[in-house]
């Protein structure tokens, strides 16, 4: 074990930096100073992702999963614990990436430097959390959360606060292949990747809906049929979907990280009262999606989310780049070792994945975008 200390003397501070990102769509909500708790006024939070496709929500590039890795820590306390890690661990780089210092072979010394930080008694171990995003399951979700709920909703029904959504979504998720066929149910959730993501590939409401059709009339699975039928009622939502996509009056659709942010933005201020989020310099937070994600966060927005919208005590919502924000590059850390732990759930397992599950899995959220409440299983593994 490794004698891990964090010195609370003062060290370097690097110099300010607003962010990597340039031109109009990030000129705004931009965080040039080390953030400090009380300025503004609440907690900061800081939060990275491992594991990003976007839209692309099958056959990703990367992995099923993307993982959110949050740090309820402000700069100015991030500071010398990174500069603990990168003593003890023996890493020169002046930034910490999970992905070069603590992923590959060889690491082991690296990775029980992590474990000391991450355990319950460590610096980080009431600090951070690692939100679960599974990008199939988010596909499924959309289906009922788009057009099941936003009908029920239309019509003074609450299918999101009594779980009957969530229940839906997860019925069709578990036995859509059974009840399809695996042939079936991929080509239900490519045709809804196809026509609710931003960036459409050609197909139409019509041929959305028939699709739904499709998978109805396939259907051998009462449960499964059911929530088709719901869909199948669903034809007037669908096609005021796509004409809202036509206007651009939507944030994309189908992207996993926007809930996934307010998401966490929320359960940090249930918890811990009124935050103020800082996330990494990522490409798709442009200054009019976190103008979005900040008025539904406040209450103000119209966020498909609605349950959530309660109990947040929301502060700033900027961006920062991570060489110059050590609170990211802790959330940086999370997010890589929750990554290597999804993996391993995954069947791609690696020594970071074996080393790190003890840590990490306390850390998942229950509300995770996963099929399933009980976090601890993503420690089990494929057995065949």
């Amino acid at each position: 074990m490794h004698n891990f200390q964090v010195s609370q003397q003062p060290g370097h501070r690097p110099p300010n930096s607003g962010t990597a990102l340039l031109g109009e769509k990030y000129r705004r909500r931009n965080r040039v100073d080390p953030t400090r708790d009380g300025d503004p006024e609440g907690r900061w939070i800081a939060i990275d992702e491992s594991g990003w496709d976007g839209e692309q929500l099958l056959g990703a590039s990367r992995s099923r999963y993307l993982i959110i890795g949050s740090v309820a820590i402000s700069d100015e306390d991030a500071l010398p614990i990174v500069e603990a890690i990168r003593r003890e661990a023996r890493i020169a780089s002046a930034e910490l990436k999970f992905s070069t210092s603590f992923a590959r072979d060889g690491r082991s010394r690296q990775r029980g430097v992590l474990n000391e930080i991450l355990r319950h008694d460590g610096p980080l171990g009431s600090r951070a959390s690692v939100y679960v995003v599974d990008k199939q399951y988010v596909v499924v979700a959309k289906l009922i959360d788009l057009f099941v709920e936003t009908k029920a909703h239309n019509a003074g029904v609450d299918i999101r606060n009594t779980g009957e959504a969530r229940k839906l979504a997860r019925t069709l998720f578990t036995d859509g292949s059974r009840a399809l066929g695996s042939d079936g149910f991929s080509d239900l959730l490519q045709a809804a990747v196809d026509f609710a993501a931003s960036k459409n590939r050609g197909t139409s409401a019509e041929e959305f809906f028939n699709a739904v059709e499709k998978a109805w009339g396939r259907s051998h699975r009462r449960n499964v049929s059911e929530v088709l039928e719901l869909l199948r009622a669903c034809r007037t939502e669908i096609d005021a979907h796509a004409l809202d996509v036509q206007n651009g009056l939507w944030l994309e659709a189908l992207e996993p990280l926007f809930p996934a942010v307010f998401a966490m933005s929320r359960l940090w201020s249930i918890r811990i009262g009124r935050v103020n989020v800082l996330t990494d310099d990522q490409k798709v937070l442009t200054d009019r999606h976190l103008d979005q994600l900040h008025a539904d966060l406040s209450g103000r927005g119209i966020q498909e989310f609605r349950y959530m919208v309660s109990q947040v005590r929301m502060g700033e919502l900027v961006r920062g780049e991570s060489s110059r924000h050590p609170s990211l590059q802790l959330a940086d850390l999370v997010a890589g070792a929750g990554f290597q732990v999804a993996e391993r759930h995954a069947g791609h397992p690696s020594p970071a994945g074996e080393e790190l599950y003890e840590a990490i899995i306390p850390m998942i959220e229950e509300n995770s975008l996963v099929p399933y409440d009980d976090p601890r299983l993503m420690a089990d593994v494929p057995t065949n």
